[in-house]
């Protein structure tokens, strides 16, 4: 039986605004302020946790931290760097250990009733640390601006260097200890940008990882700042709609280091308008993903709520895993044919995920009529026809390993709300189930009739063919990134 999940709130204003910059990305399912941990009478696990897809972020903020400017700005720094950026550390090293020795041990409230709701003892767990700074962005600005006018008043990022060095240098952090987990080292500015930019759960961790890599080669030495850092990844293309950062082509076996003013040019380009309006189409696909994910945290759900946490969990983490490019396209997908399904119709459209291109999505528009003598029961009407689809969906397309199926009423009718479940796209279909898919195919018109569409993007005006280059600015041919195949 679900319940709902309450949680601890932040301890102070700084945790506070860090929890809601966060939240913002990773939503009200999988965002923690306050965890506590039973061995140790209870003590506060981190400040803010992050748990998606068997990936644990662990935060801490030292945002309370003052800088003290009456003081020489050396000595200033190095006594903040230690209160600030190697306290933080050491907290999360902590943390970082208690969940390797004690997966279980992780509770909601400091009561010790309530287990954290996520299984962290399934094998693969990768963990990343973020150590959190605050009120430092106007001291660095002053003093680099004293050196040459014009700075950002961001945190500069030299790898390659030891602490001792780093404690000596003002203003500059690196690699706390290269011999353990990599901590990221965030200034609220660099931390809010992050959030605007990497807006989905799926574009932060990639840009975690990605970083961290670069790092630990040896191949990214340091930077102008983290603002500096995101747009030469934003710039630079992973492959389905993610960044990268590396060497450039014909310097390979080399490492490289971002000067300032990289994301000032970033900002005037093509791309970044590009992405700009990509985010704001996200922004309609994490609306939605937001309001399953209040609705199981609060335990509102209108159906399944004998399904356990996990089971609404693991399907909503399907949606939540899109990264920026493909909730975009997504979005587009659904709500285009959300406007064009007359009311009372019902109607169909299948897309890809753009992101993983062994995923399907089917989205159902299924009207309500008088003949339904409650909503209750129009729901479970809308259900089974939505289990029809999936079955036609797994006879048609078996190349999709990961099936996931979204149903709403059509546009102008009673029903407010929406269902979603996944299908397991690997496990094949009965004898049973192929017949019912095939009859319903025939007999009530699911998915029966194929016609490729093409999908007018914000910023293109003119029909994509098929081997152009994808307007998504992926970089990949149109046929290969965001064409969508229309179903009735």
């Amino acid at each position: 039986m679900l319940k709902p999940i309450l949680k601890e709130p932040s301890v102070n204003e700084s945790e506070r605004i860090l929890s809601a910059i966060v939240s913002n990305t990773f939503f009200s399912l999988w965002c923690y302020p306050s965890l506590f941990r039973s061995v140790g009478k209870g003590k506060e696990f981190a400040d803010l946790t992050i748990f998606f897809n068997n990936t644990l972020i662990i935060f801490s903020d030292k945002g309370h931290v003052n800088f003290q400017e009456q003081n020489d700005v050396q000595l200033a720094w190095s006594r903040w760097y230690r209160a600030a950026v190697r306290e933080s550390a050491k907290q999360l090293y902590g943390a970082e250990s208690f969940v390797r020795n004690h997966p279980d041990k992780l509770f909601l409230n400091s009561r010790l009733e309530d287990p954290f709701p996520f299984d962290l003892t399934k094998p693969g767990l990768k963990i990343h640390l973020v150590a959190v700074t605050g009120g430092i962005g106007q001291h660095a600005q002053r003093f680099f601006n004293s050196v040459g006018p014009g700075s950002n008043g961001t945190l500069v990022y030299h790898y390659e260097v030891s602490e001792n060095y780093l404690l000596e240098k003002p203003f500059i952090v690196g690699d706390v200890d290269p011999r353990k987990t990599f901590v990221h080292v965030l200034d609220e500015s660099g931390l809010k940008l992050l959030f605007e930019e990497l807006c989905t759960p799926a574009d932060f961790i990639h840009y975690l990882e990605t970083k961290e890599r670069a790092i630990r080669s040896g191949s990214f030495l340091s930077s102008a700042g983290e603002e500096e850092t995101l747009a030469t990844y934003l710039q630079e293309d992973g492959g389905y709609g993610f960044g990268d950062l590396r060497v450039p082509t014909g310097y390979e076996g080399h490492s490289f280091r971002i000067p300032e003013g990289e994301w000032k040019h970033y900002r005037q380009t093509v791309a970044y308008a590009l992405r700009h309006g990509h985010k704001k189409n996200a922004k309609l696909w994490n609306e939605i993903i937001a309001r399953f994910a209040d609705a199981i945290t609060d335990a509102c759900v209108g159906e399944a709520k004998d399904l356990p946490f996990i089971g609404h969990s693991n399907a909503l983490q399907i949606l939540a895993s899109e990264n920026l490019h493909s909730s975009s396209f997504l979005a587009s997908a659904l709500f285009e044919k959300f406007g064009l399904v007359p009311k009372g119709i019902r109607s169909a459209r299948t897309a890809p995920s753009t992101a993983k291109p062994d995923r399907l999505y089917v989205f159902v528009f299924f009207p309500w009529d008088d003949s339904f003598t409650s909503y209750q029961e129009y729901r479970e009407a809308r259900t089974g026809c939505m289990q029809l689809y999936a079955y036609v969906a797994m006879y048609k397309y078996q190349k999709a390993k990961e099936i996931l199926i979204f149903g709403a009423d059509t546009k102008g009718g009673q029903g407010g709300s929406e269902t979603i479940f996944a299908v397991d796209g690997t496990v094949p279909l009965t004898s049973g189930e192929r017949e019912m898919a095939q009859k319903a195919m025939k007999t009530l018109n699911i998915l029966d009739n194929v016609s490729e569409r093409v999908i007018r993007t914000s910023h293109s005006d003119a029909d994509v063919g098929r081997n152009d280059p994808c307007p998504c600015g992926s970089q990949r041919k149109y046929k290969k990134c965001c064409m969508v195949t229309g179903m009735h």
